[in-house]
């Protein structure tokens, strides 16, 4: 039994790919979003949860994990820590899949390790700022003065529910999903007379080299939150070297 840690695209593609390659795979993600968009197998099984490292543990050792693919996204740090850690301690084998990186430090992007750096950064600089970090992240952004941002997050309830609760007005929010085309980000970026854009290097995915793209090609700098440095007993960065590195493990 293999268990994909997930709640990305990729995580959903390699649970296409094992399947097809006749595995039984238990995929975990903290939410349900896009787990309808995963194929309907008696062979996959759903848990729909976040675990803790301890329970990791006992996650793997009650349903007979014989293998970790982790497949969550580059910033899921504390998942893939306690993934590593867990597979150690239950003498499983690891692998992580993770998308390569887009964005290096360069004339028009300038990389932070922190949120705090990034933020710090801005408070010195003036001009607009589209944020496209997330809703999870709009806490860090607060020291800032409110009529320089522009938030982009997903279009749900709860999401506008916090940034209300931490003083954007609707004139400062777009509410969409993505992913955004070039011409999309263009259009926000004159609209909003943007300086500034933050992200994160989150890779091929969702629309993030249309982002960079429109951003150099407009004139805004990019400020981005480089992906933490965690050290992966093995990685590869396609679901085919999962695939081989399975078969290799059976054989």
């Amino acid at each position: 039994m293999i268990l994909v840690l997930g709640g990305t695209y990729d995580s959903r593609m390699l649970v296409e790919a094992l399947l097809k390659d006749d595995h039984h795979v238990v995929y975990s993600s903290v939410t349900q979003f896009n787990t309808n968009l995963l194929p309907v197998d008696n062979r996959l099984t759903l848990h729909i949860e976040a675990m803790n490292g301890s329970e990791m543990e006992a996650f793997i050792q009650n349903r007979g994990i014989s293998h970790i693919v982790d497949a969550t996204h580059p910033y899921a740090e504390e998942v893939s820590v306690n993934a590593i850690t867990a597979a150690s301690t239950c003498h499983v084998p690891y692998l992580r899949l993770e998308r390569p990186g887009l964005i290096e430090d360069g004339r028009h992007f300038v990389g932070f390790d922190t949120y705090e750096e990034m933020v710090a950064f801005l408070e010195k600089k003036q001009g607009n700022i589209l944020v496209t970090t997330g809703s999870r992240q709009l806490e860090y952004y607060q020291r800032l003065n409110k009529n320089r941002l522009t938030i982009r997050v997903l279009p749900s309830a709860s999401v506008l529910t916090k940034c209300e609760a931490l003083g954007y007005k609707p004139s400062a929010i777009i509410a969409m999903q993505g992913p955004f085309t070039k011409a999309m980000n263009e259009l926000i970026i004159e609209e909003r007379r943007i300086a500034y854009l933050t992200t994160k290097d989150s890779g091929n995915v969702g629309g993030v080299a249309e982002k960079l793209s429109a951003a150099k090609d407009k004139g805004v700098m990019v400020l981005f939150l480089r992906r933490p440095k965690i050290d992966y007993p093995k990685k590869v960065h396609a679901i085919d070297e999962v695939i081989e590195e399975l078969k290799e493990k059976y054989e």
